[in-house]
């Protein structure tokens, strides 16, 4: 599955995505769609990539195992983050409002797919 094709899936299922990127835990995407441009999502991205980062320490550290998936809701927007493997991310930024299961369940499907990319 080609990367933008994957973010085009993902986005048409879930008509409140505002952003979805394939990122590494470095906070560098490797492919994104923009669907409403917002000059402050990429400080969002390089922000919440260091909490990616925090948390998937943390979950090693206490024996959680691996991180699978992160969300963070505010009032202005929800982010997820959902594992494509353990080092690729999909990063995603919704409106406020959105079916958050929709959502994570769009996701999901689309790091299954990808994951044979990585490997």
């Amino acid at each position: 599955m080609a990367f933008a094709q994957a973010l085009e899936t993902v986005a048409a299922r879930v008509p409140e995505m505002r952003v979805v990127m394939i990122i590494g835990t470095d906070g560098i995407p490797i492919e994104r769609l923009i669907l409403q441009h917002d000059p402050n999502l990429e400080t969002i991205a390089a922000e919440y990539t260091t909490l990616l980062r925090s948390s998937l320490a943390a979950s090693l550290d206490t024996g959680l195992g691996e991180l699978q998936e992160l969300s963070v809701v505010t009032q202005n927007l929800t982010t997820l983050i959902v594992a494509i493997t353990r080092d690729y991310f999909l990063f995603a930024v919704l409106a406020p409002g959105a079916l958050l299961g929709r959502a994570r369940f769009a996701l999901r499907m689309a790091g299954a797919g990808l994951e044979r990319e990585f490997l």
